[in-house]
């Protein structure tokens, strides 16, 4: 590597480090301590699009008036894809669960008699059982940095951390083995990166357009209006929302279950880059599983404990990273051909590494954490199909992103554990391999922060600005350790000064009330489950089959698969307006009014990011909640 892009290389990446921690802090704030909104549940996230703003605006100051040091659009395309893989790291439903989970022993009581029920499963060194230590934790005005603390969290952070940090790495293996078939043989359009590159690459000509003011100022003013309202309660807010299930209260119609309607402009500038027959599958997909809710309700048919739908989903994930691993299959074949006799020498001078060593760190880092969950006590085969089943998600979610970039992707409940459970049953699973699923419940509780996506987006954006692949993946390396060191920081420090019984933390006991409901009422297969699994991956292989043959086909397979999550059931509306305006204007202007427009929906993103961005972090100065720009408070 030269001494220039050496320079290139360094410069953004101790950017990154520096910037990780703050962005962490500002997530525990926002999703933890204060709750002002959840930043981490949808694809693109607000506080790594504020962070890249604010790095656009100060560096076209520096263009203007020290242009020798001014960062070029790959730095800092750098510093975003640290930020973005750093806070998916430490999101909703990765870290800050892992973290919480450790400390579940702290609710148990001779009534749950958790103690005799599970604990003798556990290895006390897998979760913090010190009471002192736990006590500072929960109750708070206390301090992480003494030796007891210390010492009662270093050996369960130390495994999960570094269990956490090698699973990061197998998946970034695998984005590089898929990353040239998906990105220059399938051409796939990577829509959640358009955003950061137009503004990365734009500067001051896109800071520029009126257009784009027009949206920021539309979505920004409305977050100024709602946080004075949250400051003054008698200034009127300005909250297009409304939750239609009070219409609903006879039966089989009260099983709509909650319907919220609200427009979120961030959601609507998101779906205005989505393809027509997405946004349009997501909304209606949306109405379509109520409608199911209410059949099932009317026919006296139901299923396995949990939401239904959830396994509908894992069925139709399953199908799509089988279609995609299908389409790549003559590509994957010769993957397999290079690293058995050697890759030729231009075929690796953009591979962020070689395959030999992509397939070589994947099977090596795979027995690593097979080693790691038999060595806590996991049987190794339910191991090994534990984290196959957890892979098959991971390609899903990235295929997802990659093909296109839905809002949010998040389904709860359809974890390995879920479909072991359900096939097999619990007396083939063993009470100690159930209780050690609790432990994992980080990896699989809703995907909705999960950071596969971002690690094949940093790729993809290399390309796209000409930087050095494996100056990305070098970059994207340190943020997964950064991140993971600092996410345990950042968590812990604050729960010693707030106490965790004081701020949100029903997250702590969540796996084990659902690990006492198996242990007490074990599962003995589940005929439901399965019939529910085949049903979405029917739907979904006739959808994906219907959308290859006819151009024009309404229905997209994604959009099924993504539509019935918790965050979309906030979004629907929002990606019905979008869809809505998006078909007017083609149908009136074309491609070039389609075009002239979107500057108009990057503001309505960056409005609500930035100006919401900045509430959050006044409530972090004022010490209170302000404003909630997602979701709205009904």
């Amino acid at each position: 590597m030269q001494s220039n892009s050496r320079g290139r290389f360094i410069r953004p990446v101790i950017l990154g480090i520096i910037l990780i921690p703050i962005n962490l802090y500002w997530v525990m704030q926002a999703e933890t301590i204060y709750r002002p909104v959840f930043s981490t549940l949808f694809t693109l996230f607000y506080n790594v699009t504020f962070s890249l703003f604010v790095l656009v605006v100060l560096n076209a100051l520096l263009k203007r008036y020290i242009p020798g040091i001014a960062f070029q659009p790959s730095e800092l395309l750098i510093v975003y894809v640290m930020l973005a893989i750093a806070t998916a790291i430490f999101g909703h439903d990765l870290m800050l669960v892992m973290i919480q989970n450790l400390t579940a022993f702290w609710f148990a009581t001779p009534e749950n008699q958790w103690t005799v029920l599970f604990g003798v499963h556990l290895p006390d060194w897998l979760s913090v059982v010190n009471e002192q230590a736990l006590l500072g934790y929960q109750h708070g005005e206390s301090t992480l940095y003494n030796e007891i603390h210390l010492k009662a969290w270093l050996i369960p952070g130390a495994y999960w951390g570094g269990f956490l940090i090698v699973l990061l790495l197998v998946l970034l293996c695998i984005n590089t083995i898929v990353r040239k078939q998906w990105t220059e043989n399938e051409k796939l359009a990577y829509p959640i990166i358009q955003l950061p590159l137009e503004l990365a690459r734009g500067g001051t000509g896109l800071l520029g357009n009126r257009g784009l003011w027009l949206g920021f100022a539309l979505a920004g003013g409305m977050d100024v209006i709602n946080g004075v309202h949250g400051i003054f309660p008698s200034f009127p807010a300005l909250k297009p929302t409304y939750d239609v299930t009070p219409l609903f209260t006879t039966k089989p119609w009260n099983a709509i279950g909650w319907t919220p309607v609200a427009v979120y402009p961030f959601v609507v500038g998101l779906g205005y880059f989505l393809p027509l027959n997405l946004s349009f599958s997501a909304w209606f997909f949306h109405l379509f599983w109520k409608a199911e809710l209410i059949f099932r309700n009317a026919a006296g048919i139901w299923s396995v404990p949990g939401p239904y739908r959830s396994f509908e989903t894992a069925g139709a994930w399953i199908v799509l990273a089988f279609v995609a691993l299908w389409g790549s299959r003559k590509y994957l074949k010769q993957v397999a051909v290079w690293t058995i006799r050697g890759q030729p020498p231009e075929t690796t001078a953009d591979e962020p590494m070689t395959y030999r060593t992509a397939i070589a760190g994947l099977l090596v880092g795979g027995a690593i954490l097979v080693l790691a969950l038999s060595y806590a006590g996991m049987t190794p085969w339910i191991a090994v199909v534990f984290l196959l089943i957890y892979i098959v998600y991971a390609i899903a979610i990235a295929r997802i992103r990659a093909e296109i970039g839905p809002p949010a992707h998040d389904a709860e409940w359809i974890g390995p554990e879920m479909m072991l459970l359900n096939t097999f049953g619990a007396r083939t699973m063993g009470q100690r391999n159930i209780a050690l699923f609790s432990r994992t419940y980080w990896m699989s509780r809703a995907y909705r922060s999960h950071p596969v996506g971002h690690q094949l987006e940093g790729f993809k954006i290399a390309q796209t600005v000409g930087g050095s692949s494996r100056g990305f993946l070098g970059a994207m390396v340190i943020a997964i350790i950064v991140g993971t060191i600092a996410g345990f920081w950042v968590f812990l420090d604050s729960m010693y000064r707030h106490g965790a019984l004081n701020v949100y933390h029903l997250i702590s006991s969540e796996s084990f009330r659902r690990l006492e409901v198996w242990l007490e009422n074990p599962l003995e297969g589940n005929d439901q489950m399965l019939i529910d699994v085949g049903l979405g991956a029917g739907i979904t292989m006739v959808l994906t089959l219907l959308h290859q043959r006819f151009v024009g086909f309404p229905f997209h397979p994604v959009g099924y698969a993504v539509s019935c999550g918790w965050v979309l059931s906030l979004g629907w509306a929002s990606l019905f307006c979008a869809w809505l305006i998006k078909w007017c204007i083609l149908r009136i202007g074309g491609i070039r009014l389609y075009r002239k427009a979107v500057p108009f929906f990057v503001g309505l993103i960056l409005g609500q990011h930035v100006i919401g961005g900045l509430w959050t972090i006044f409530g972090e100065i004022r010490g209170a909640h302000v404003h909630q720009f997602f979701p709205y408070a009904f």
